[in-house]
């Protein structure tokens, strides 16, 4: 059995996941949060249309120029964002696909489920801008969690060395990098919350 599947377990026809959770226990908590992020200024606000603009003049050094969220909007969310995408929460993306997967009623919603993730699995190894370390390239989720653990939580110190060692124009990709795949596992979040919303709302899910 997988490890995905292996935080489940059958008491009867119930489903309990590793939490002690039911799967409907496990929506409400899943929808709950994602309104909460929903609701955090740095959506409401606007505060993610980010931009990264580079000059080139012949003979000259490169140039860039970036605009980035607020930085203390940007903190209150990763606070409830990074729920979503740390393994070993129960509201973790790739668990409640997979229980919301199982337990939904609708050939056609599991069928936009399915398409989602395969985006958003696409998001996590290319997104869109490749960024490459020592010849190595660098997936964004990689990108990512080196962000979140070695620079805003966790003081990983091997991941904040990662992040030191690239140089100043390598710092400022990464960066972006990281803004656009939050973005990305955002959106997912949100597509999910409604698909559980719409699904009870028509009595395809419990």
């Amino acid at each position: 059995m997988s490890q995905v599947w292996g935080i489940l377990a059958r008491v009867g026809r119930r489903t309990i996941t590793r939490d002690g959770l039911s799967p409907s226990e496990l929506f409400d908590v899943f929808v709950k949060r994602a309104e909460e992020l929903r609701r955090e200024p740095a959506v409401q606000e606007g505060h993610f249309n980010i931009e990264l603009s580079l000059k080139f003049e012949a003979g000259g050094p490169l140039g860039a120029t970036s605009r980035e969220p607020n930085e203390a909007l940007f903190r209150s969310f990763l606070l409830t964002f990074r729920k979503f995408v740390s393994d070993n929460e129960s509201v973790y993306v790739d668990r409640v696909y997979n229980v919301l997967y199982q337990e939904i009623r609708s050939d056609r919603l599991r069928d936009q489920m399915a398409d989602a993730r395969r985006e958003w699995r696409a998001a996590c190894k290319v997104g869109g801008m490749r960024l490459v370390d020592n010849g190595r390239p660098m997936e964004p989720a990689h990108v990512m969690d080196l962000w979140l653990n070695g620079g805003y939580f966790h003081n990983d110190r091997r991941k904040e060395k990662a992040l030191e060692q690239l140089d100043p124009l390598g710092t400022l990709f990464s960066r972006h990098v990281f803004l656009n795949h939050v973005i990305d596992a955002t959106k997912y979040v949100f597509f999910l919350a409604q698909v559980i919303v719409v699904a009870r709302r028509q009595g395809l899910l419990d």
